[in-house]
């Protein structure tokens, strides 16, 4: 009978799968970004954004002493996480392309109000939610992958 610790192990055929799907999904690379709909990776490229800055301020917050918000912000990187895999999915492989979008977006929100700024990150959370719910093992990988290297990235020393 297996114990508790090995029943918690990834299966090795598991993990196989996992990383053949990645590796077949970066040979994709032939696919046009363009094939995606523009709205919907304006839409994408908006709620980064706003997923970018809920982030940043969480770090801040974290540093400064508020350890509780640790989980909120890993949950807002895995959340962020779904999104950028299912971007990437659907076409979007161009960095500097998704780079200008982002920028493009950080400019937008510049001139939107506080409840402006919450109602859509609101939205965005729902999404994300959805996503990540209706997500592949590879995807969820990827989202979680995602967010643990950014939470180590934007907690670490500097």
């Amino acid at each position: 009978m297996p114990s508790t610790m090995s029943s918690l192990r990834p299966q090795p055929d598991l993990l196989r799968s996992a990383l053949i799907a990645l590796a077949a999904l970066s040979a994709w690379v032939c696919v046009p970004a363009h094939a995606a709909n523009e709205a919907k990776l304006e839409e994408t490229a908006n709620c980064i954004a706003l997923m970018q800055t809920t982030a940043d301020d969480l770090a801040r917050q974290i540093k400064a002493g508020d350890k509780a918000r640790e989980p909120v912000l890993r949950t807002e990187l895995t959340l962020a996480g779904a999104l950028l895999a299912r971007t990437y999915l659907d076409g979007l492989r161009n960095g500097d392309e998704a780079k200008a979008r982002l920028k493009a977006a950080h400019e937008r929100q510049a001139s939107w109000d506080a409840e402006t700024k919450q109602n859509v990150h609101q939205a965005c959370l729902k999404r994300a939610d959805a996503q990540l719910a209706s997500a592949s093992v590879t995807e969820r990988f990827a989202a979680t992958r995602f967010a643990e290297f950014r939470l180590k990235r934007m907690l670490g020393p500097h």
